[in-house]
C-alpha cells in the first residue's frame, strides 16, 4: 500500500530519443522542448547519485514499496549492458528492505528474445503500446521514416508473451482514438492473446485540445464500446486497469486511477541530464513547466517532494474547478487528471478537456452496474 507521504512512483527516462514518431506524442509533439537539450541516453552516475538518495527518500517516509518504470523515449534502445547494471543498482534497493516493482513502457519495435529474457530476469512488468487494428495503429504509430510499426510491434509483443510463464509480466498499452469501435479494438487486442488491458485517453488540454471530427464519433463512444466488449466476454482473467478503477468508484469504493479522481500523484521523473521532476505529463502544458530546477546530482528527493509545484499534484483534489461542483460525479471524478484541465488564461482551474468522455463512462457503468444489482441506489 502507497505510504501516506513521499514519492513512490519514479519514472526513469533512459533514453532521451525514440525511434518511433507517433503524431499524438506529447513528450515530442507537446508543448516542451527540453529533450532536445538533454542528453540521449541516462549516464549510470545518475543511478549512482538516485539509488541513495532513493532509499534515503523511503526510509524518511516509511515508504516500503516503490515503483521503477524504464521509460523514454524508447527505452529499449539503452544499451544491454547498462540496463543490467542498472538492474544490479535497483537490488540495493530491495536489499535495504525496500520492494521495486520494476515496470518499462515500448513501443515493441526492437524486443526480441534477448530482451524479453533480461527484462523477465528482474520480473518487469512490460507495457507494449499497440493501439488496435493495423490500419489503426499505424495511422499515428509511425517511425522516422513515416512507416507504420504495427507488425514490428505484433512481433515483440508476440516475443514477450512467449516469457510469460518465465517472469515476464506482459500488458499492451491502447491510446483510444474514435476512428475505430472500441469494441473492435478490444476484441482484436484479445485476439493477439493480450489479458492486461491499460487504455489511455490522449493527453489532451486546453493548449492541446482533442482532434476536431465531423462524423459525431467521441472518445465517450469508444470508452462504452470498449467497455461493453470487456463486460460481454466475461473473462475473470482479462484486467483493464481503468474500467477496474472506475467500477469500483462508481460502487463507491476507493479508486486509485490517475486519469481521474482524487488519487494523489506521487511520481517523480529522472530525466538523462539528472533533473527530477514531476509527471511528465505537464509536458503537454506549457514548455518549461516541469523543470523546477531540482538535480539527482545536488538535491535530495524531498527537495522535489516539498515544491510547491508537486504538492499541487499531491493536493489536486483540493482544486475542483467551479463548474464542477454541481456535477453528479464530481465525488468520483474531481474535475479529471489535472494535465487535462490547463488552459493558457485559466491556469488547472478548468474541467477536463475529457469531460463529456469521462461522464458519459461514469453514467454507462453505474447503469450496467444497476441492472445487474451489483450496487444500491
Amino acid at each position: 500500500m502507497a505510504s501516506r507521504t513521499g514519492i513512490d512512483t519514479f519514472i526513469i527516462k533512459t533514453v532521451e530519443w525514440c525511434n518511433l514518431d507517433c503524431t499524438y506524442c506529447y513528450f515530442y509533439h507537446g508543448q516542451d522542448s527540453s529533450f532536445e537539450k538533454r542528453p540521449r541516453y541516462l549516464p549510470r552516475r545518475a543511478i549512482d547519485a538516485f539509488v541513495p538518495k532513493v532509499i534515503d527518500h523511503c526510509r524518511t517516509h516509511e515508504i516500503g514499496t516503490i515503483h521503477l518504470t524504464l521509460h523514454g523515449g524508447e527505452p529499449l534502445l539503452q544499451k544491454k549492458d547498462d540496463y543490467l547494471w542498472m538492474m544490479e543498482q535497483f537490488d540495493k534497493i530491495d536489499a535495504a528492505g525496500i520492494r521495486t516493482i520494476r515496470k518499462c513502457t515500448t513501443n515493441g519495435v526492437t524486443l526480441n528474445d534477448e530482451w524479453a529474457e533480461l527484462l523477465a530476469r528482474y520480473n518487469v512488468h512490460l507495457g507494449i503500446s499497440i493501439d488496435g487494428s493495423r490500419e489503426l495503429h499505424d495511422s499515428a504509430r509511425v517511425d522516422l521514416a513515416g512507416h507504420g510499426s504495427y507488425d514490428r510491434a505484433v512481433r515483440g509483443l508476440r516475443t514477450a508473451l512467449k516469457w510469460a510463464d518465465k517472469g515476464l509480466n506482459v500488458g499492451t498499452i491502447t491510446v483510444l482514438n474514435p476512428d475505430e469501435h472500441g469494441g473492435d479494438t478490444y476484441r482484436h487486442l484479445r485476439s493477439l492473446g493480450v489479458e492486461l488491458i491499460n487504455i489511455l485517453l490522449p493527453e489532451n488540454n486546453y493548449v492541446l485540445p482533442p482532434a476536431a471530427r465531423t462524423d459525431g464519433r467521441t472518445y465517450g463512444d469508444v470508452l462504452v464500446e470498449f467497455f461493453d466488449a470487456w463486460v460481454a466476454e466475461d473473462n475473470e482473467r482479462v484486467d483493464i486497469g481503468l474500467f477496474a478503477d472506475i467500477t469500483r468508484a462508481v460502487a463507491g469504493l476507493p479508486s486509485f486511477s490517475d486519469q481521474f479522481g482524487f488519487a494523489p500523484v506521487r511520481v517523480a521523473v529522472l530525466e538523462t541530464d539528472g533533473s527530477l521532476q514531476p509527471t511528465d505529463n505537464f509536458r503537454a502544458c506549457a514548455d518549461g513547466m516541469s523543470e523546477l530546477g531540482v538535480s539527482i546530482y545536488q538535491d535530495s528527493i524531498d527537495k522535489l517532494y516539498n515544491h510547491e509545484f508537486f504538492q499541487l499534484c499531491i493536493n489536486q483534489q483540493k482544486f475542483i474547478p467551479d463548474e464542477c461542483k454541481s456535477c453528479e460525479f464530481v465525488d468520483i471524478c474531481g474535475g479529471g487528471r489535472i494535465t487535462s484541465r490547463y488552459s493558457k488564461e485559466d491556469g488547472f482551474t478548468r474541467k477536463s478537456v475529457h469531460c463529456d468522455a469521462l461522464y458519459r463512462i461514469f453514467g454507462h457503468v453505474r447503469k450496467t452496474l444497476m441492472e445487474n444489482d451489483l450496487m444500491k441506489s
